[in-house]
């Protein structure tokens, strides 16, 4: 085709590439760096979700196309694929692709979080990331998998304005399909077969770190791997929903520093300095002494272990987490370059020991009923009107480039974002009339 790596880099931007597996980092901003390492996440992290897996087993022409642009981008070395053992099978059917290119792979026990870029890093290379650091810091790139084949895509001139996503739960069949962008939570459900509980709870994009919604209008957006429907009445939604006087209230006066949560933390026992049980601490501190103990919460990376596996008294250390790492931007707090070196320990001797099987994170918070497959199917999707949301990813939002009552074709570019901003553009997820603009979203009717 001829493209250098800038003409490569600016057709990912221009087609709004982003990490699709929740980040949404802009990809161009991400692979305009020189590595050792590509690394191709596709360990499905989050349990009950197949849409890695169908992605790779669906796009594997293309997901080696992308990875070999990431190589040239990038000037890499080694090019690995990793999985969950769940997922061994699909090697089967990548190996006689990716042996020619001298990619390698990579299978991690079936554990969580085992796709957290940290552990895919260690597993890869035996580096481990700087505390608060990036794999860049490393050598390192990590992309989802549905990113690298939205890089090919784009390289062919194909913007993202579909999504892949797994739809289970509490639905008559679970699936995992390809939409248009911004189609409602509704019509995903609908293709799924229907609901099968009468009041329900959807979470977006994994039981552990994913959101909580109600509002089955709601679009799929480029980050949204899965949508996840539970009874409102489950333990998860339940504890999800929980508002911050509560979690809060009940911590002040419950936590008896067990410190079960630091623990089981997979960052923990990385060696990171993070420790949970002393950030619980500050729920009975103010002033310099909150901000002290918040410290303790700078590393979290939100994967709710501490909360839904390890507190024996379903206390929520992980929020409490998040709070404290608010008010250490808020005050501008940090440690410095010395502490970090004095505190960052190295890996526990018993850190394979304590990270979490997914059996017994099914059965702990009440999945086993909907561990079922969700193979790839056709999306019969042909939705009326789409909303799309302006800001889907990290940095700056897009601003509308169309006007009301435009017409626009499937793919066609919406919302910009400048080149020097880090961003990217969006692109209608089907053809139509824009029907609304405002300040945050663009809506479309066919």
């Amino acid at each position: 085709m001829g493209l250098d790596r800038s003409d490569l880099l600016e057709r990912i931007r221009t087609a709004g590439v982003v990490g699709a597996g929740g980040a949404g980092f802009p990809t161009h901003r991400k692979l305009d760096a020189q590595v050792e390492h590509v690394i191709a996440n596709g360990a499905e992290c989050e349990p009950l979700l197949y849409k890695d897996r169908e992605v790779m087993l669906q796009e594997s022409v293309r997901l080696m196309e992308g990875l070999r642009l990431m190589q040239e981008i990038t000037g890499a070395t080694t090019v690995t694929i990793c999985v969950k053992e769940k997922n061994a099978d699909v090697m089967d059917v990548l190996r006689p692709l990716m042996e020619p290119l001298g990619f390698r792979s990579l299978v991690y026990p079936n554990v969580y979080p085992a796709g957290d870029e940290y552990v895919l890093v260690h597993a890869v290379t035996g580096r481990l990331i700087p505390p608060g650091g990036l794999p860049l810091h490393v050598g390192c790139v990590v992309d989802n998998v549905e990113t690298i084949i939205n890089v090919a895509k784009a390289v062919e001139g194909i913007p993202v304005h579909e999504k892949w996503v797994t739809v289970t739960g509490e639905v008559a069949e679970p699936k995992t399909f390809k939409v248009p962008l911004g189609t409602s939570f509704r019509e995903c459900i609908e293709m799924a077969g229907g609901l099968t509980c009468e009041d329900p709870a959807i979470l977006t994009g994994g039981v552990m770190m994913g959101g909580l919604s109600f509002d089955l209008e709601a679009p799929v957006t480029k980050t949204i791997g899965g949508l996840i429907v539970l009874p409102s009445d489950h333990y998860l939604v339940q504890r999800k929903g929980a508002p911050k006087e509560t979690y809060t209230r009940v911590g002040h006066g419950q936590c008896d520093q067990c410190s079960m949560c630091t623990e089981l933390c997979p960052r923990y026992l990385m060696g990171y300095p993070i420790e949970p049980h002393k950030v619980m601490r500050n729920l009975l501190m103010t002033g310099e002494d909150k901000q002290r103990t918040s410290l303790w919460a700078e590393f979290c990376c939100e994967c709710n272990i501490c909360s839904l596996i390890a507190c024996p008294e379903q206390l929520d250390p992980k929020n409490i987490c998040v709070d404290a790492k608010a008010l250490l931007r808020e005050t501008k707090t940090s440690r410095t370059e010395q502490e970090l070196e004095v505190l960052t320990r190295g890996i526990h001797p018993a850190r394979h020991g304590r990270e979490v099987p997914i059996s017994r994170l099914y059965r702990q918070l009440g999945l086993n009923p909907y561990d079922r497959p969700a193979k790839f199917a056709e999306a019969s999707a042909q939705p009326a009107s789409v909303r799309i949301p302006l800001r889907q990813h990290i940095g700056t939002p897009a601003s509308s480039s169309v006007e009301l009552g435009q017409q626009v074709k499937a793919g066609e570019l919406i919302g910009t974002v400048a080149v020097k901003d880090l961003g990217c553009p969006v692109h209608a997820g089907i053809a139509g009339t824009v029907s609304k603009i405002n300040g945050s979203e663009i809506i479309i009717s066919a």
